[in-house]
């Protein structure tokens, strides 16, 4: 008789491939055999509540002692959400080692150098007005792969321009960071992930560290469902790059893969970075510092109109007096 498996146990491993299986998985991730389900666990199961931001889509987990309706990335209206399916949960989480100071600190010198074109009381003037620590979501994945690609390369094309090459890699994926979040989108994501220290992670529900300002978690906006999706369609995408250094020649197009995966292990982590809401003469913008490196800044800021208007009629000017000066000279 199957029992029901106690809290913080995982899963045995996969009957046929012996891969990891994860809690809440439904087929295994390499060979998809279907799991097998204690019968008391789907009566056992408690599903997630989730606050949805109604502008941003961003996801936080709910709790009714934060008492916190407006979205923490963006300030709007938040509603409940109850999902059928699993919804994924960081299991571990990055320490923020900017503090509130360090960030705003960053902010005032990322606005004192936006260039010629942004206005010149930019940094005095600009008005902060909400510096949020948050926790956004996102996978590191570990994957073997078998990588097969296609391609075409001037390699042996003779009297064409391409030549097709096919052929067949393994390749190894170590710590890739996949991001999971709505609050952010995927390129802010993307500018901050190099510069995590992934070693410093601890237990998602570790106390604080002595002068950390405590963050809010963002849920996964991804359920069990769709999430080994998404990590596929990453993996892909880094197995597309990395497999250029396989085509022969010097110029090639028409890349595609295939990865059939061998190995792969996932871990949900919570990365940290400040959120940063201002004003500049009544118009909102939105700036994000690193949680680990307060040089890392960028976001929207506001441009004085009235120098491109100027340094456009300079340049008809001069455009204008060079056409004159070449009609004068025929």
């Amino acid at each position: 008789m199957n029992e029901a498996r106690p809290a913080g146990v995982a899963p045995p491993p996969c009957t046929r491939c012996s891969s990891p299986i994860e809690d809440g998985d439904l087929r295994c991730a390499i060979c998809a055999l279907p799991v097998p389900t204690p019968p008391a666990a789907a009566g056992r199961t408690a599903h997630a509540q989730v606050l949805r931001c109604v502008e941003c889509g961003a996801a936080i987990a709910f709790s009714p002692l934060a008492q916190a309706p407006r979205c923490a990335f963006c300030g709007a209206t938040m509603k409940v959400e109850q999902p059928i399916d699993p919804v994924e949960a960081a299991q571990v989480r990055v320490p923020f080692s900017v503090g509130r100071a360090d960030a705003e600190a960053s902010l005032r010198g990322w606005l004192g150098q936006r260039g010629f074109f942004a206005p010149r009381t930019l940094r005095d003037e600009a008005v902060l007005e909400s510096l949020s620590p948050l926790c956004w979501a996102g996978w590191i994945v570990d994957a073997d792969a078998a990588v097969a690609w296609t391609a075409d390369s001037d390699e042996g094309a003779r009297r064409s321009a391409w030549a097709p090459h096919a052929g067949q890699v393994s390749m190894k994926f170590e710590a890739l960071c996949i991001p999971a979040s709505r609050g952010l989108d995927h390129e802010e994501c993307r500018l901050l992930v190099p510069y995590y220290d992934l070693a410093r992670a601890v237990p998602v529900d570790a106390p604080a560290i002595p002068g950390e300002d405590p963050a809010m978690i963002e849920s996964f906006d991804a359920q069990r469902s769709a999430a080994r999706a998404a990590i596929q369609h990453a993996i892909e995408g880094t197995a597309k790059t990395r497999v250029e250094d396989h085509i022969p020649g010097r110029r090639f197009r028409n890349v595609h893969v295939a990865c059939k995966l061998e190995a792969q292990t996932t871990r949900r982590v919570a990365l940290p970075a400040w959120v940063l809401a201002y004003r500049y003469r009544g118009a909102p913008y939105r700036a994000i510092v690193h949680g680990q490196r307060p040089e890392i800044v960028f976001g929207s800021s506001p441009k004085d109109w009235a120098k491109i208007a100027a340094v456009v009629l300079a340049v008809l000017a001069v455009l204008g007096a060079i056409a004159l000066a070449v009609y004068l000279l025929r």
